[in-house]
């Protein structure tokens, strides 16, 4: 087993198909990159990179990402990606608390590499040297089959655990496979291997960032099914109108916040090839799933589930043509999954209680500590603690109710309200902070910070302007507050700890 392997099988397949499209019109056959990334795990094997090793990724969405990703996989190293919108702060930090053995990245983020410190071997593409990757995998382009890793480390992946702080997620080769074979068979009605798409059919558009695990998911799945893939380097409504018109896409799978963006585009937009829609990382709020699926005529599913436990449930075309859907719930949890639904004591509760959603899967190894070690996931026996809370009636249908953790999701994006806090405490009009999230018609819920000044605030705005901008000036741009109260003190509870659900009241 082997994430490179479904590659491997359509560059063999029809190494002359193209299979991956980039949004300004670039395009690579199966074949071709196959080849190119199997240059590039030999310039890792060459260069002393042992199986087992971490290789740090640091891009934005582009075939530089994809290439890096299958290398790694076909030489048996472990990715541990990095969004490429961090600063040299968050690239730090990131590294500190799951550390790797080299670094990729590009040319135009050598400034931000260099000012966190990086202190490891770095290489990069576009440096127009001999060194540049890009010429790499150019002068080394040969097949290479990839090893059969089965259990070790596919991949790690920044996401949130219960507690609400960062965590990093290392994930098997294993697990993930299975946990995409379960999709699969779920969309298609039977279990793969599946063949290769028909000529002419669409490619599937990779809307999320390769960085996280949905947008590495949806490569994947894509190769798994036989279909190729387009890549965007970030989210733009008129890009994606451009790109579906072009290639007769047929499906998407978007974050609450894109149909947002979709829904209430201002200018001429279109979808007319476009068959049904995977809403994923949230659900979308019930008036813009009304308003989305009103101008487009496409029907919004749904897919629960996350970085740790893969997918769980969900809705597929299949399922609402057979009369299975129904309202207000996420979807029928997957055949093969194993949910349970427990109290805070962490006994079983039986059909139609509420509970937390607890899953089982192979897919997580574990956390991974400040060592860069693999610790054990938060339940015993490999069953992952989800945070949220749910239902499941008897029809093995999932009902979410609420979130567990402090962990917001902005826009599908996971924000700490412990990392914002800090960083506000760092500006000299704060004496005490506690960030809460607050219902947002676009972004699911945006951070808001109740700050206790250490001076009289005689100007609210220009102190709320300036505590924003302090903010955005040292977190990526998602993770900034939105707004700002004044108060004379935060709430506490009984052992001293801010009572955030008042704050929220």
């Amino acid at each position: 087993m082997n994430l490179a392997r479904d590659l491997e099988r359509r560059a063999a397949e029809a190494p002359d198909r193209i299979g991956l499209w980039h949004e300004d019109g670039r395009s690579w056959t199966f074949g071709r990159l196959d080849a190119l990334a199997g240059g590039l795990a030999r310039c890792l094997i060459e260069t002393g990179s042992e199986p087992g090793r971490r290789i740090a990724l640091f891009f934005v969405n582009g075939p530089e990402l994809v290439l890096s990703l299958f290398a790694a996989w076909k030489a048996g190293l472990t990715p541990v990606t990095f969004s490429g919108l961090y600063n040299a702060d968050e690239l730090r930090a990131g590294l500190e608390k799951t550390p790797a053995d080299l670094l990729w990245g590009k040319a135009s983020a050598q400034a931000t590499i260099e000012a966190a410190g990086v202190d490891l071997p770095v290489r990069l593409f576009g440096t127009d040297d001999a060194q540049d990757l890009w010429t790499v995998a150019e002068t080394q382009a040969q097949s290479l089959a990839a090893p059969d890793l089965g259990d070790a480390d596919a991949a790690i992946l920044f996401t949130g655990g219960t507690t609400g702080e960062p965590k990093a997620v290392a994930l098997t080769h294993s697990g993930v496979i299975e946990a995409m074979g379960k999709f699969a068979r779920a969309a298609k009605g039977r279990p793969g291997p599946y063949p290769l798409a028909p000529e002419g059919t669409p490619p599937n558009l990779i809307t999320m960032a390769l960085f996280h695990g949905g947008g590495q998911q949806s490569l994947l799945l894509a190769y798994l099914v036989g279909r190729p893939v387009i890549i965007m380097e970030r989210f733009r409504p008129e890009t994606v109108f451009a790109l579906v018109e072009r290639h007769g896409i047929d499906n998407l799978s978007l974050m609450p916040t894109m149909v947002y963006d979709l829904a209430r585009f201002p200018g001429e937009g279109r979808l007319d090839s476009v068959r049904s829609v995977m809403v994923t990382g949230g659900a979308a709020p019930p008036e813009i799933a009304r308003a989305f699926e009103n101008r487009f005529n496409t029907p919004l599913l749904s897919n629960y589930g996350s970085t740790e436990t893969g997918h769980v449930a969900g809705w597929t075309a299949r399922a609402v043509a057979a009369g299975q859907w129904k309202p207000g719930s996420v979807g029928r949890v997957y055949d093969g999954v194993e949910l349970q639904i427990r109290n805070d004591d962490g006994a079983v509760l039986p059909v139609g209680e509420v509970g937390e959603i607890v899953v089982r899967t192979p897919m997580t190894r574990g956390y991974v500590d400040g060592d860069g070690k693999v610790g054990a996931a938060l339940v015993q026996n490999g069953w992952v603690a989800s945070g949220d809370i749910g239902r499941v009636d008897a029809d093995a249908v999932l009902y979410l109710v609420g979130r567990k953790r402090e962990m917001l999701k902005v826009g599908g994006f996971q924000v700490w309200p412990g990392e914002l806090e800090d960083t506000l405490r760092q500006h000299p009009l704060v004496a005490d902070v506690a960030v809460v999230g607050i219902p947002d018609e676009r972004l699911g819920e945006t951070p808001k910070a109740f700050v206790a000044p250490n001076r009289p605030v005689t100007d609210a705005a220009a102190d709320t302007a300036s505590l924003i901008d302090f903010c955005r000036d040292r977190l990526s741009h998602f993770k900034a507050i939105r707004s700002v109260a004044f108060v004379d003190s935060l709430p506490r509870t009984e052992a001293g700890k801010i009572n955030r659900r008042a704050l929220v009241e």
